[in-house]
């Protein structure tokens, strides 16, 4: 049920169209919308009263039980969704309900039910008609644990969760669904081909979010905040507009634990990740300066630890470029001063070299 209860085509088929299939499942395919191709896969079967070989008949009822419950839940839900009425979202919640409960646990449309129920619910929490996020969440655990990796509809699930924690997170404010979020669509992206339906929707409604909400966190330099950094920065490949400003968190947080610690190889990264946020600056861009102030932190610092003078002569050198960025009447000319001066000091106590 990805998208917004749209129509995506119309079928007419004969009965005689249906059962030439046989017993063997067939595909439908629609037109494409928004570059995927949604395809409905039909399987057609005669029921005869008289036959009820070892409960077949009974169980063939209560796959016309089932489907009858869900198509009449999507209609409902699609009602909901074009005029907002609560009345048709609840009656799309109890058709999915009851199918849900016609769905034991080895049954195998059971993953497809909790994910109908689960988004009903969710997009009923979205639009502020019903308050139970927890037990929705629940369900989408439970379809996503029944859809493991490798089955056709374990992208979808993942984006389903990733997409109820982060609107939990947006109404709660619980850190933890963000965080987990973010896991998740660390896993989710990776089977997204670029421009598909569900691509764009995780980018749009998801992703973009979750990178944006994890770069206000304050920077603490504990292991968790490292971690979720890390995280956010898998969602930034190459060229991602955010890339630059989640390197520039994931090497203060590791400065900061290194400050804090004293690991070398916290300012190590830190200053691999100020060289690569660096490059991503070129002559002319606003905030070079500022990325080789950062850099050239990094490196004084490791100085400090370690007094490894070619550390302290870089650092040198980007400060003063950096202040050649900075002219007169800069607002930060007297900061870009003041870390110069002092690496200069450090240099000629070091030395005694007054050049």
């Amino acid at each position: 049920m990805l998208g917004s209860g749209e129509v995506v085509g119309k079928l007419e088929i004969s009965w005689d169209e249906l059962l030439n299939h046989g017993d063997e499942p067939f595909e439908l395919s629609f037109p494409s919308v928004c570059d995927d191709h949604p395809s409905l896969t039909l399987k057609a079967a005669v029921l005869h009263p008289c036959d009820d070989h070892e409960g077949a008949l009974f169980d063939s009822l209560v796959d016309c039980e089932i489907a009858r419950d869900t198509d009449a839940g999507h209609a409902r839900f699609v009602e909901y969704m074009t005029s907002k009425t609560v009345s048709y979202l609840n009656d799309a919640v109890e058709h999915f309900q009851s199918v849900l409960d016609q769905c034991p646990v080895d049954h195998p449309d059971r993953a497809s039910a909790l994910a109908n129920l689960a988004s009903a619910r969710l997009e009923g929490y979205i639009q502020e008609d019903l308050e139970d996020i927890d037990s929705t969440i629940s369900l989408f655990r439970e379809a996503l644990a029944l859809r493991p990796q490798g089955h056709p509809d374990h992208p979808l699930s993942l984006y389903y969760l990733a997409e109820a924690l982060t609107w939990r997170y947006r109404k709660e404010r619980t850190t933890v669904d963000l965080h987990e979020s973010a896991q998740l669509y660390c896993k989710l992206l990776p089977l997204c081909p670029e421009g598909t339906y569900l691509c764009i929707a995780a980018g749009a409604n998801g992703v973009d979010y979750v990178i944006d909400e994890c770069n206000t966190f304050p920077t603490d330099g504990s292991d968790e905040d490292i971690h979720l950094r890390r995280i956010v920065l898998q969602l930034c490949p190459l060229g991602h507009q955010h890339r630059l400003q989640v390197l520039h968190g994931l090497e203060w947080a590791l400065w900061i634990r290194f400050r804090q610690r004293g690991g070398i190889d916290d300012i190590d990264e830190s200053i691999q990740i100020a060289r690569e946020a660096v490059s991503l600056c070129p002559e002319g861009h606003s905030e070079r300066d500022a990325y080789l102030n950062d850099l050239a932190a990094s490196l004084r610092s490791r100085f400090d630890h370690q007094g490894r003078s070619h550390d302290l002569d870089e650092a040198i050198c980007l400060y003063e470029e950096a202040l050649r960025m900075c002219p007169v009447g800069h607002k930060y000319r007297d900061v870009s001063l003041g870390s110069l001066g002092g690496a200069l000091r450090v240099r000629f106590i070091q030395r005694e070299d007054i050049i």
